[in-house]
């Protein structure tokens, strides 16, 4: 029974005992306790919680699943995955403990015909309703039900509070030629001979705070099978990769390989398999590699996988070409993947092509780091040796751990904990925060303030409260107001109040919103006098609101744009729209090329010139999403009852509370003025539009007039030819240089001293710091075995670098540095072969050069 066969025998099978069938949830819940989907009730959650009704009391589905709570063992065991599917049955108050384990006995029994005598179940220890019936209803011997702890068969709360119960669990034996031995625990064991099929919770107690169970009025079921699991054993293979699913993925990898694979092979091999299938669903899911939450993860998974490729000594760029068999194997059952085929190839490249030399500097670096310890006679590598691999080289933490344990060792986490927060402590010291007025509670804001200017940019309304700093009129406090107040990118509006009742006039110069959604008007060259209650007309700058207003509706227009021309993993990460420009910032793994750049500013302005109309609905959240609006930020959207919607035409349609054109027309013409990454894998777009295009193209042509009469009417033959002639200066220059170094080596090479069978060259050399890189790796080839260490004057700044030859293990080049740059007032380190630093204290050069031979020289003596 292949995959295919055994997700609709389940599906069928209770479908035909009146289960209603449910699609898959997304991969990435609406959910902020969140990360990923990891089981089938996810999407019940609130069902089994009680906050929502269930719609059906019956329920089947075959879940799309990401969990890395056992990551480490994935490749290395016969059945652990990240990626898998899950299959379950649900039953909300209707069928309870012995009617779902008469169901699954059947399923297992009948339906897919594995032999009973190779089944087992596990139940809480003090579930005896569920033992009784394993033992009395189905008729299991005794010496095949396992009685375990809450740590085993104990399901729930989650958080502290909350629905939850004892579990069954049913195994498959695979034979005790499968196991760990005679101390095998049996299904509770890690090792390979019990295959967990199944697992049904039983959901009967409303745990209470107190940590008190309350039995709940109706109890529930949760079952989950796994996909993958399951058919290894119906195929009567050894591991899931060995299944029908996984061997297009995995014949792939071994085709790819150099060299003839060998078993050992199988655990990277494994990796790759599993890591590279996760890649592409969680990339349909619009997830991207990135430092936080989903993307922190999702760059995990590649890592690993990337480090499992150099172990199979896969050629650079390999990893991408798996993509293919993966969409071959379940593109059919989730077409969705389908639309990610070229993304997945392109990032899984890039993403390798960089952490490559990332890891192959991290990992050298490792090594020896590990090799010290051990020498050392300690096991634990120190979290701050940890923190100085993941800050200086970026090198994961969860990496360092796992290759610490294929040494047999460990890494002090907590160490390395301190060590970050200690990090993000000075961080937090160098930056002095300003506090922020504008939250402070208004008590006159007894309600927040109502925006009318949607549609008008003046009205009349009351002061409702003044705030006075230094004996002067700050801020005006309205219940309405035609201002737009900063929100959600878009700058807040300026203009005047007049006062209708008294002399009295005032600049309004920005409107902030504080925690109550109090408006609040800054206000300055205030004429005459304000009182509470005082009717005042208040005048918005219309020209300047025009021009913010086309700025944002061209914000709508160039997301809408970019997830059409580059794919839809594109996702904000935030914008600035103000009557200058706009700037709009989205995830994105690479550097957007000229051809995308124009196919982008085609598409928008066409949108432009279509004259399309705008137009904004206020609609239940529920809907907006049913409508396909995007929701930017859904935690400032969690909650509402009502959202506002604004559609451009048929091209965009987003959740949005800002001010717009009324047809794209009126937006004139949109140019892109740069993009540019602001961090990894997020990038930034500026832009401009309306008569900001015209200044900026004025602007370019009085450029190019000056161009035209500086250097003539060809400047760009002119500046080839400039290019031309700075390129062979370069190359005389850097003969000269080459020829100067090889004299002074040969210089150097004379006055070596010799020291414990190696040559020892120290001395004082006034060059950049990549000329006494050069420098040292000339001398130390040529002297060999040799240290060679070497300071200068650069420009002023005191450098160091310290070479020694493989073999002289004695002499640690990072530790030399690192004493040199003391004296110079600086810092430096490196690895025991190489090191390289500095400092400003120039007048020290001798002296800490003379501090460093002295080290070498006792080490070598």
């Amino acid at each position: 029974m292949n995959v295919a066969d055994l997700r609709s025998h389940f599906l069928e099978f209770f479908i035909e005992r009146d289960h209603k069938h449910l699609p898959s949830a997304p991969l990435v819940p609406n959910d902020p306790t969140l990360l990923f989907t990891s089981a089938g009730m996810v999407q019940f959650k609130d069902i089994f919680a009680g906050r929502a009704e269930p719609r059906h009391p019956k329920v089947t589905t075959c879940q799309k699943c990401f969990r890395t709570t056992d990551i480490n063992n994935v490749g290395r065991t016969a059945y652990h995955n990240t990626f898998f599917e899950m299959l379950g049955n649900f039953s909300f108050g209707d069928y309870f403990k012995q009617g779902a384990i008469e169901l699954w006995w059947e399923l297992l029994t009948e339906q897919l015909g594995i032999p009973s005598d190779r089944l087992t179940a596990a139940v809480y220890e003090e579930d005896d309703e569920a033992y009784a019936i394993w033992q009395d209803v189905i008729g299991l011997p005794s010496d095949r039900i396992v009685r375990l702890g809450k740590d085993h068969n104990w399901w729930g709360p989650v958080g502290g509070s909350g629905p939850c119960g004892p579990d069954s669990e049913i195994h498959f034996d695979a034979g005790e030629e499968h196991g760990c031995g005679p101390d095998c625990e049996g299904p509770a064991c890690e090792c390979n001979r019990f295959n967990e099929l199944g697992n049904i919770v039983f959901i009967q107690y409303d745990q209470q705070e107190d940590g008190s169970l309350v039995p709940l009025e109706h109890g529930c079921i949760d079952t989950g099978m796994g996909l993958e699991r399951t058919s290894s054993i119906l195929q009567g293979v050894p591991t899931v990769y060995d299944t029908d699913v996984f061997r297009p993925i995995v014949e792939a990898i071994e085709s790819a390989m150099p060299r003839a694979y060998a078993e050992a092979d199988a655990v990277h091999r494994n990796a790759i398999a599993d890591h590279v299938r996760a890649a592409v669903f969680l990339l349909a899911e619009g997830v991207m590699p990135g430092n936080e939450r989903q993307g922190y993860v999702f760059r995990r998974i590649l890592r690993r996988a990337i480090r499992a490729g150099e172990r199979l000594d896969l050629a650079p760029g390999t990893l991408a070409s798996f993509v293919e068999p993966v969409i071959d194997s379940l593109g059919d059952v989730y077409p969705e993947i389908l639309e990610v085929r070229d993304l997945g190839v392109r990032l899984i490249g890039r993403e390798e092509e960089t952490f490559r030399r990332t890891l192959r500097d991290g990992e050298r670096r490792l090594d020896g780091l590990l090799e010290d310890v051990y020498k050392a006679g300690e096991m634990v590598l120190p979290g701050d040796l940890a923190f100085e691999l993941n800050d200086t080289y970026g090198f994961p933490i969860e990496m360092t751990e796992e290759i610490a344990a294929e040494h047999d060792m460990t890494v002090d986490r907590a160490g390395f904990d301190r060590a970050l927060e200690n990090q993000r402590a000075r961080s937090r010291g160098e930056i002095k925060m300003q506090p922020n007025s504008d939250s402070e509670f208004v008590p006159a804001g007894k309600r927040p303030t109502k925006f009318f200017g949607y549609g008008q940019c003046d009205g009349e309304t009351v002061v409702e409260n003044i705030l006075n700093s230094g004996g002067r009129i700050d801020r005006l406090v309205f219940p309405e107001s035609p201002f737009y107040a900063e929100a959600g990118g878009q700058a807040a509006d300026t203009g005047r109040v007049e006062n209708l009742d008294r002399p009295g006039a005032a600049t309004v110069m920005n409107v902030s919103k504080n925690e109550k959604g109090v408006y609040l008007h800054s206000v300055a060259n205030v004429e005459g006098s304000f009182k509470v209650g005082d009717r005042c007309r208040l005048i918005v700058n219309a020209e300047r609101r025009r021009r913010v207003e086309r700025n944002h509706t061209a914000t709508h227009l160039l997301h809408a744009t970019l997830r059409k021309v580059l794919g839809a993993h594109v996702k904000q990460a935030g914008s600035l729209v103000n009557f200058l420009e706009l700037r709009f910032d989205f995830s994105h793994f690479e550097k957007l090329s000229n051809e995308e750049i124009a196919r982008v500013e085609d598409i928008v302005n066409a949108a432009v010139l279509a004259d399309h109309e705008v137009f904004t609905s206020e609609v239940p959240l529920e809907e907006a999403e049913r409508r396909g609006a995007i929701g930017l930020f859904d935690e400032e959207y969690k909650g509402k009852d009502v959202v506002r919607v604004v559609r451009v035409g048929d091209v965009s349609m987003e959740l949005c509370g800002g001010t717009h054109v009324r047809r794209t027309g009126e937006i004139g013409m949109i140019v892109i003025v740069s993009e540019e990454s602001i961090a990894s894998g997020v990038r930034r777009i500026r832009a401009i539009t309306g008569d900001a295009v015209l200044d900026h193209l004025r602007s370019l042509t009085e450029d190019l007039h000056r161009i035209h009469n500086t250097i003539g009417e060809d400047p760009i033959a002119k500046f080839e030819r400039l290019r031309d002639e700075l390129r062979e200066a370069q190359e005389r220059l850097d003969r000269q240089e080459a020829a100067e170094v090889t004299d002074v080596a040969g210089s150097l090479i004379e006055q070596a001293e010799s020291v414990g069978g190696a040559r020892l060259i120290g001395a004082r050399v006034d060059r950049s710091a990549d000329q006494l890189k050069s420098l040292s790796d000339t001398l130390e080839e040529t002297a060999r075995p040799a240290v060679i260490l070497l300071v200068g004057d650069a420009d002023g700044s005191g450098i160091a670098v310290c070479k020694r030859s493989k073999d002289l293990d004695a002499v640690d080049a990072g530790a030399v540095i690192r004493a040199v740059s003391g004296h110079l007032g600086g810092g430096g380190g490196g690895s025991k072969a190489f090191g390289q630093g500095g400092g400003p204290q120039t007048d020290k050069l001798d002296e800490a050069l003379a501090a460093g031979v002295q080290l070498v020289r006792e080490a070598l003596e």
